[in-house]
Formats: C-alpha cells, structure tokens, sequence
C-alpha cells in the first residue's frame, strides 16, 4: 500500500526531474567557487554568487507560489524553468570574469526560483496527508541521488580531461557544457508530466506556527555556507577538486539514508519535536568546528553538521503543506525566507573567511548558527 502511494507514476516523474536537474545543477557546484577564484575572486565574491542565486531564487519562489495559488499552472512554470536554465548554464563556457559569473548565477537563480518549489508543491498535491513528508523526503533523496552520480561524474570527467592533457579552467569549462546538456534531459521529462491545474481554494481560518519560516532563514544561511567550505578544505588542508568531490560523494551517500531516517523521525515524533533533534547538532558542531585542526575530526564532524541541515528541507516542506490550504504561497513564502537566509549567510561567511587566520576561517558556521539559540529560548516558553 505505501509503495502504491509513494510510487505512483506523477511521483516518479517528479522525483526524476529532482534526480536530474540536481545531476546537472550539482555537477559544476563543487567546482564554481575554484572557478571564480581562478578569475580573481575575493572570498567575499565567492559568497556573492551565492548570495546573487539566493536572492533570485528566493523572491522568485515567493511570487511564483502565490501565483500559481490563483491561476493553477504548474507543468507550464516548470517547462519555462528548466529551458532557461539549459541556456545559462551553456553561457559559462564562454565566461571570462566575474560580473559575467555574478549574472548568470543570478539568472539561474530565477530558473531555480521557477522550478524547484512548484516541483515540491506538486510531489505535495499528489500524496495524501499521512505521507506527505516520505514522498517529499523521497523527492530530496532522488535529489541527493543525483548529486551523488554528479560527484562521480565530476570526479572521472576531471580525470580524463588532466589525462588528455586540458588545464584545470579548461576542463571547468567543459564541465558547465555537459552540465547544460544533462538538463535537457529534465526538460524532456518536464514534458512527460501530466497536465496539472489546480485552482485556488477557500483558505481555512487556522492558527499558524511562524517559526518554521525563523528556521527556514537559519538553516538556509547555514546550507549556504557550503561554497566557503569547499575552499576553507582545498586552501587550509590543500584538497584537491577531485578529492573534494570524492569526499562530496560519500556525503550525499550517507545523507540519504539520513534524509529519510528523519521523515519517519517526524512522523512518529511530530514536527517540532524532529526539527529540535536536528537543529541541536548543529549549533553544537558549529561552535566546535573553527577549533578543530585534524583533517579527519574536522570531516566527521562537517558531515554532522551538514546532514542535519540537509533533514531540516523535507521536514520544513511538509510542515507548510499541512498549514492549510493555500499550498503554493506557503511553500512559495518558505521558499523565499530559506534563499533569503542563503544571500546572508554567504555574506557572513565569506567576510569572515577574508578577515580571520587559520581554522577561524569557517567560524561562519558558528555566527549563524548563534541565531538558533533565540528560537530554541522561544520554543521552550511555548511548552
């Protein structure tokens, strides 16, 4: 019976255009900020690319939601996404400084802001209530499973390339050229999706929890912070690309079965109750990680702290669609407080990452993560 109502063929597509776009969204993540830096950039400007697709995505997430509330489009919106981003991602190929970095990642921001959330609000619309967060948990996995085979493509596509003889921005380049062509790939399936308007309904009169937006700003600067650690592992420990991708790899495996463990988490134990057990390994790592020297203490611990955050998205998600009826300016609203969270984290991070020595580099983590202990004051005055 599970397996009939998480498996249901709306769901497949759907969990196949997350696996999809992830692979090539993901497939060129882990190299940009190497790129940008081999153009010049600051620490600071490599949070600013960040920052600029966070922004973008995030009011465009919001707007969208609220408008496919009133005119019920869903396929069209996600078809629109999906071509957009081919293109802008080909455009890197040709990319020679830094304000041609900031504006295509800003553009994809957009795309992203188009896609991604009517792709949830969908994946919501088709699953009833009981299984709401397995079957967006399963649509971030599926996700996950696509950063995982990016990891590996990455990996052996950087390989041939240093073999045939292709420097190191050379081959970047080629990267965002396969990247493109894999997301073709989710346009194609885009297509397949099943014709699916809904029209707005009555919204319910029905008090609100407004923190899971408080949370969705905190863990969204917090899930930002990822490009400044990938350069705070290739110039503190001298991890090369390759190897970063590798490690990458191992983490999107483990946080899979993480991902999951924790939607059964919430079901059994509710949602704020899962989003406290989540929410307390990371202010706690976050604290330890700037004092950590050791390469392997400092890789177990980061991949804690980033398996945590990762639970925190399918858990938020179902938490809106069950708020009430007006699913498409919940999760848009959701949407645009997590990506606004992401333009300040970067920010933060990056200005850190420039002023302070040594390991202090990724106190970022820890600034950000201050902000968790408000909410947590907050949530035991409630009980």
């Amino acid at each position: 019976m599970i397996n009939k109502i998480l498996f249901r063929k709306p769901l497949l597509t759907l969990y196949s255009i997350a696996g999809i776009g992830m692979l090539g969204h993901i497939l060129v993540q882990p190299i940009l900020p190497i790129f940008a830096r081999r153009l010049g950039a600051t620490g600071l400007e490599v949070g600013l690319l960040t920052s600029g697709f966070m922004l973008a995505r995030g009011f465009t997430a919001y707007f969208v939601g609220r408008r496919i509330d009133k005119t019920g489009e869903r396929k069209s919106v996600i078809k629109l996404g999906l071509l957009f981003l081919f293109g802008l991602t080909l455009l890197y190929f040709w990319a020679n400084s830094l304000s041609a970095l900031l504006i295509l990642r800003f553009g994809q921001g957009i795309c992203s802001g188009l896609i991604w959330p009517v792709a949830q609000i969908m994946v919501a619309e088709n699953t009833p209530q009981g299984y709401k967060t397995r079957a967006l948990s399963l649509y971030q996995i599926t996700g996950r499973i696509g950063a995982l085979l990016s990891r590996l493509l990455l990996g052996l596509a950087l390989l041939v390339t240093s073999r045939i003889g292709f420097g190191e921005v050379a081959s970047f380049r080629i990267m965002f050229v396969f990247a493109a062509l894999i997301i073709v790939i989710g346009f194609v399936e885009a297509l397949l999706l099943p014709h699916q308007k809904v029209r707005r309904v009555e919204k319910r009169r029905r008090q609100k929890s407004y923190s899971i937006f408080v949370l969705g700003f905190i863990f969204g600067a917090l899930l930002a912070l990822t490009p400044i650690s990938l350069i705070y592992l290739n110039e503190q420990y001298n991890i090369s690309p390759l190897e970063i991708a590798m490690l990458l790899l191992i983490l999107d495996v483990i946080t899979m079965f993480v991902m999951y463990l924790s939607s059964h988490l919430t079901d059994r134990l509710g949602f704020k109750k899962s989003l406290m057990v989540i929410a307390i390994p990371c202010l706690v790592i976050a604290f330890i990680l700037p004092f950590i020297s050791p390469l392997w203490v400092f890789v177990v611990l980061y991949f804690i702290l980033r398996t945590a955050i990762s639970s925190f998205l399918p858990i938020s998600r179902s938490y809106a669609t069950s708020m009430d009826t007006e699913i498409g300016s919940n999760i848009g609203k959701l949407n645009m407080v997590t990506n606004l969270g992401a333009v300040v984290g970067p920010i933060i991070g990056g200005f850190i990452y420039d002023t302070m020595s040594g390991s202090l580099k990724i106190a970022g983590y820890a600034v950000v993560a201050l902000f968790l202990l408000p909410t947590f004051i907050i949530q035991m005055r409630k009980r």
